[in-house]
């Protein structure tokens, strides 16, 4: 089906907010198709507002990647090394997405258990109100830690940026190093997401009709997207991460409430 403005304007909001702030993307996706009684698995839909946070992360964080860039360009230690974690972190996420692809079908097909997972997101949340560090640089534990934390949000309702910044907070990381290694993360996982799923925008090309909305869409996932990275960061720096975990809790106890049958 083909979604109206209005619906792909709030779609691409939901998920724009939803992917940096750590309330997890994939969760509120779900609830709000099956609020809005939208068909999942809108895939070509998904990829372009996935495109549009893409490039909210990339505009977000462009400074910090072109010095990265330019290291790597010049062969520079520091800069490789960062690379290098990156990649060491994607790997852990990448190699259980494709392993539990059926899973993770199952698991956005039930509004239910999106609820449920958003409730463990909110434990997660919470507990880092007891974690506290001041170190700026990233280690090599650090990252693989992190990338397994990554993993675990490959479920919908698992928050990634709460895991990870959660992980890097209980780590010692510093709140802003955490969420900025985070954010960094997140790009070569929602690239990654965005190419596996171009075969089938290939094979299901939009109409005409739908073109607008998609553009909407992706506007609105971009907008929304780069407000929330910003926002998350002055929250990070005055250290109040755990207050997002009172609203994942109100969402999942009312989702399961209103979803399970």
């Amino acid at each position: 089906m083909v979604l109206t403005a209005f619906e792909a304007a709030l779609l691409g909001i939901i998920q724009g907010l939803t992917e940096f702030l750590p309330v997890s993307s994939s969760g509120h996706l779900a609830l709000g198709q099956a609020l809005l009684g939208i068909e999942a698995g809108d895939v070509t839909f998904e990829i372009i507002v996935h495109f549009g946070t893409l490039l909210a992360v990339v505009t977000a964080l462009r400074e910090r990647i072109m010095v990265l860039v330019r290291g790597c360009l010049a062969r520079d230690s520091g800069a490789l090394r960062m690379l290098g974690f990156l990649i060491l972190g994607t790997i852990p996420a990448a190699v259980f997405g494709i392993g539990l692809k059926t899973t993770l079908e199952e698991a956005f097909a039930s509004p239910a258990a999106v609820s449920g997972f958003l409730i463990v997101t909110g434990v997660i949340l919470w507990t880092t109100r007891f974690a506290s560090g001041n170190r700026k640089e990233v280690t090599l534990v650090d990252a693989v830690i992190i990338g397994c934390a990554q993993a675990c949000a490959i479920f919908p309702g698992i928050s990634r940026s709460g895991t990870t910044i959660g992980m890097g907070l209980w780590r010692g990381l510093d709140s802003r190093e955490a969420g900025t290694f985070s954010f960094l993360l997140s790009i070569p996982i929602i690239l990654g997401a965005t190419i596996l799923a171009v075969d089938d925008l290939l094979a299901h090309p939009p109409s005409g009709d739908a073109l607008w909305t998609l553009i909407i869409g992706a506007v609105a996932a971009y907008v929304s997207g780069l407000f929330a990275i910003r926002w998350l960061m002055r929250i990070l720096a005055g250290g109040k991460l755990e207050r997002f975990a009172y609203y994942c809790w109100i969402v999942g106890i009312v989702g399961v409430g209103y979803f399970w049958s």
